[in-house]
């Protein structure tokens, strides 16, 4: 591997880790791209694991942060857990065995960016067409969580929110199918349910997720490695190398930068992505 490959992956990787970090969404579907797009990683049941791998990574590095300034929902997360552990496995299994041909795995890889990029762009024009505004980061973070068998509820920014508990669940466990048969996260269907469905400040969504993210991609890898893909260890380190220095900056990126401005950014990468595999280019 020459310095202009490493430069490359470095870069890659801290881009994966920068978006991911601050919008909780799209680690997956752009590490993918960059494994069969810029590396040129040919077998799909490869690039599932080794995507998921580096989401994985970059989960750890910065959920802590978020953590330390109570700006997730553990219970929500968990729920979200659950369910995604039992679609993992049922996602992973399916793909490993019908989605195995690159030929076959990037038209619908592209189909699936660009029904992101849609839903992304469409949350952005009703949102301003409605005239939301976005929560500000609040500094006492959640507070008040509260569990019973009737709703998940806590307090940010001197607002209640509560969903049922169990809503989550059957979220979590649909999200992780679809999410492990591409072999991506799952962020990108995590943030709009969040967003969307049950209205939750996007400030305190990215660790939110990505505890989902993380324990769901676990159980994937973990089912696609039992199922025989290999993986490129070498091109899996230089990718999570820079994945971490750029889950480090993300969420600076999240506390500055409007919700609208990072998730019209994101939802463009997405539909170019989106365009080119649909496109077979």
């Amino acid at each position: 591997m020459d310095i202009g490959n490493i430069a490359l992956l470095l870069f890659w990787g801290a881009l994966v880790g920068l978006v991911f970090s601050s919008i909780g969404a799209a680690g997956g579907i752009l590490a993918s791209f960059g494994l069969i797009t810029l590396i040129g990683v040919t077998d799909p049941n490869s690039v599932k694991p080794m995507a998921q791998i580096l989401a994985l990574a970059t989960a750890l590095v910065f959920i802590p942060g978020y953590f330390k300034r109570k700006a997730w929902v553990l219970p929500l997360g968990l729920m979200l857990s659950a369910g995604g552990i039992v679609g993992a496995i049922v996602g992973s299994t399916l793909s490993s065995h019908y989605l195995s041909d690159m030929s076959s795995f990037k038209p619908l890889f592209g189909i699936l960016a660009l029904l992101v990029a849609l839903q992304i762009g469409w949350k952005l024009y009703t949102e301003n067409k409605e005239g939301k505004e976005s929560t500000a980061a609040c500094d006492k973070g959640v507070q008040n969580i509260s569990v019973t068998e009737k709703a998940i509820s806590f307090e940010y920014a001197n607002k209640t929110y509560q969903c049922n508990p169990w809503a989550p669940w059957l979220a979590g466990f649909f999200i992780a199918v679809i999410a492990s048969i591409f072999g991506v996260g799952g962020g990108f269907l995590l943030v709009p349910y969040l967003a969307s469905i049950l209205g939750i400040p996007m400030y305190i969504i990215p660790a939110t997720a990505a505890l989902a993210v993380f324990i769901s991609s676990f159980i994937s890898v973990s089912n696609y490695l039992r199922m025989g893909s290999e993986i490129d260890i070498a091109i899996l380190v230089v990718l999570i190398i820079g994945g971490v220095i750029g889950a480090r900056l993300g969420p600076k990126l999240n506390q500055i930068m409007k919700d609208s401005w990072l998730q019209a950014s994101l939802a463009s990468i997405v539909a170019v992505i989106g365009t080119k595999y649909l496109l077979g280019t």
